[in-house]
Parts: C-alpha cells; sequence; structure tokens
C-alpha cells in the first residue's frame, strides 16, 4: 500500500512524519533523541513501537515465534509479490532473480498457484539446491551462462510471462526485464544503492510490451495477508522452518557475518 509519505513514515529515518523523535532517553542518556521506529516497527529490542493498525494478532495453535519472525518482511514480501502482484495463471512460467529469503519465499508461494514452470537464478549452487528442494522446477546458475537464453531454451523461445527480481543486481533486473514473454511482468524488489540505474532497450519494451513494477512488502495489507500466511505455515504449505537458522541475540555479529557470507539463508535473533 502506498500514500504520499510512506517512505518517511516506514523507512530508515525511524521519526515521526514532522522529523522528532519517537522516544526519548533515559539514564545517562536522559533527553537524547532516540528513533526508535525504524522500518515502521524498530529493532534489536526487547519491546518495539507499533501502531495498533499494524500489529497483526496470530490466533489459533501456537506457532514457534522464530517462524513468525521473518513473516513480517522477507517471507511477505516474497510471497505478496507472487500472490498480490504477479497473480499468475494456469500454464504461467515464473523466474525468480535471486534465491535469498524473498526469492526462496516466492518460490514456496508459487507452489500454491497454478504455474507450469518456476525457474530460478542464481550464483551460488548450494541456493539453487534448495530452490529446486523447496519447488523449483528449474535452476539457472547465472555465473554458467546468459539466464535470458536459459529461459528462452526453457520455453521455447517466447519467455516467461512473470519475472521477479529480488537481488539488488541491475545486471539481473535488466535479465529480468529481457527474459520476458511478450506482455509479461517484472516485479522488482531487490534495492540496490540509492541512485543506482539500469539501461533498457528501448525498442524492445515498444515491440514487446513489458510491464515492469516496483513491490514492497508484497503490495500487501498486513493484517490481511499474514493472517493467510500463517494459515499455509501451518497447513505444511510455506515451510519457513528450511530458511531459518536462530541465534542467541549475543551472537548477533555472528549471524550477520553467516548472513553476509550466504551461509544462512534467514537467521533469526532470540532474546532471552
Amino acid at each position: 500500500m502506498r500514500c504520499d509519505h510512506w517512505d518517511a513514515l516506514n523507512l530508515f529515518g525511524g521519526r515521526r512524519l514532522d522529523g522528532s523523535a519517537t522516544v526519548r532517553g533515559t539514564g545517562r542518556h536522559r533527553g537524547a533523541a532516540l528513533h526508535g521506529h525504524f522500518f515502521g516497527q524498530s529493532s534489536f529490542a526487547g519491546y518495539a513501537l507499533a501502531d495498533e493498525r499494524n500489529t497483526v494478532p496470530v490466533t489459533g495453535p501456537p506457532v514457534p515465534f522464530e517462524l513468525l519472525a521473518p513473516l513480517g518482511c522477507g517471507v511477505q514480501t516474497g510471497a505478496g509479490a507472487v500472490f498480490n502482484v504477479l497473480r499468475p495463471e494456469p500454464g504461467d512460467t515464473l523466474v525468480v532473480f535471486g534465491a535469498g529469503a524473498v526469492g526462496l519465499a516466492a518460490v514456496l508461494a508459487a507452489r500454491s498457484t497454478p504455474v507450469v514452470r518456476i525457474v530460478a537464478v542464481d550464483l551460488r549452487p548450494d541456493r539453487l539446491a534448495l530452490a529446486r528442494e523447496l519447488g523449483a522446477t528449474d535452476v539457472v546458475d547465472a555465473s554458467a551462462g546468459d539466464p535470458v537464453e536459459a529461459v528462452r531454451d526453457l520455453t521455447g523461445g517466447r519467455g516467461a510471462q512473470h519475472t521477479l527480481e529480488t537481488s539488488g543486481s541491475v545486471r539481473a533486473l535488466r535479465q529480468a526485464v529481457d527474459a520476458l514473454a511478450v506482455g509479461g511482468t517484472c516485479g522488482v524488489v531487490g534495492a540496490p544503492p540509492a541512485g543506482s540505474e539500469v539501461g533498457l532497450d528501448v525498442p524492445g519494451l515498444l515491440a514487446r510490451a513489458p510491464r515492469i513494477v516496483g513491490v514492497n512488502q508484497g503490495a500487501s495489507v498486513p493484517s490481511r495477508f499474514l493472517p493467510v500466511l500463517v494459515d499455509l505455515l501451518r497447513a505444511g504449505r510455506l515451510p519457513v522452518d528450511r530458511l531459518v537458522r536462530t541465534y542467541p541475540f549475543e551472537a548477533v555479529e555472528e549471524a550477520a557475518a553467516a548472513a553476509e557470507a550466504g551461509e544462512v539463508v534467514k537467521p533469526v535473533l532470540t532474546l532471552p
């Protein structure tokens, strides 16, 4: 969902819309401005500021907190991009560029759609192997060849009806657009550094009429969508446990290093 002030309210400043701090420090930091609304929720704390309408109760049989934790961001983003934006139809092909938490969540979601082919593209053989285990019908090692050619080979030269770029690579984004069939849709989820640009073949755009759409948080309404994800999780149709590795909070640096090295898909910190 979007409004004119979406970025200011939801991204990384952690301030109110008027620029004021959300909380003030105590003790030796008494009175200091603290920005406790990072990404609309804050993080790395025993308590968090949360808007009432953005707080989603989980009812029904209990679900481990470490499996609920990724739903609000990465899983919601990948699954929502498939369910809410791309909405593949029977017989379609979906190509996911990037087999991280968001990309693999998209692969998991695609299993609950009528697509015929789910293609995962990545540079890491271990991530591609995991993508296949989680439901990808085909995988493409982007370090071994051109993913666009591979997608066209898989689709008889037509290209894919849907692609999803989750890696943040502008090169992968260009490939995701070029891999589309006529009238196909590319969802853009990956976030490269500010100011990043991608070059596109304009005659190709005119001839193939692709649709390129930015997707944030799966274009979802959390109060409606997160309960759906929880139900899928309980039903065994969204095995988030295959993505998660837990770390005690004091091992936060170890978790960050493992994530940066690609050794873990979704590290989750547990508080005592």
